[in-house]
């Protein structure tokens, strides 16, 4: 039941980097369309002034750059996506089992005003209107509203 209901809460909370992170290993992915277009060398890193073009990436260099070279490489950077795909899922996690105050696995109005977003959506995201919204159910309305 866990695992549900993290996967509902995270991709409620994290629709911003799902597109990147869920192709990040493919070919021809969004990721690495922009990866490929900051590496004005072509040399399959980016430099920090390469990483300009990425803002997030620029942000981050130090921490995304694991082994220290000065340059971020594209597996460098699926890697670090992962891990705070990670870190986002676990932080869903926690708060939709914070919210779910009678740990049913489902959410009133009530509870789902610790989750903003959630609490804005409720009615719509409460599919089989029985007054509650359960994993699933946010899960299945972030499918629909944010597609991949």
């Amino acid at each position: 039941m866990v695992n549900r209901i993290a996967i509902g809460a995270v991709c409620f909370c994290a629709t911003f980097i799902s597109p990147y992170v869920s192709a990040a290993d493919q070919p021809g992915s969004k990721l690495e369309a922009a990866f490929k277009k900051a590496d004005t060398d072509s040399d399959g890193t980016l430099t920090r002034d390469e990483a300009k073009a990425l803002p997030r990436v620029a942000k981050h260099f130090d921490q995304i750059d694991t082994d220290k070279d000065g340059k971020v490489s594209l597996k460098e950077l699926q890697a670090s996506m992962k891990q705070v795909h990670k870190e986002m899922h676990e932080r869903a996690v926690q708060r939709f089992k914070s919210a779910d105050k009678d740990n049913d696995g489902t959410l009133t109005k009530e509870e789902a005003k610790a989750m903003p977003r959630v609490a804005k959506n409720f009615d719509a995201i409460d599919a089989d209107k029985d007054g509650t919204v359960s994993e699933q159910e946010i899960h299945n309305y972030m499918k629909m509203h944010h597609p991949k």
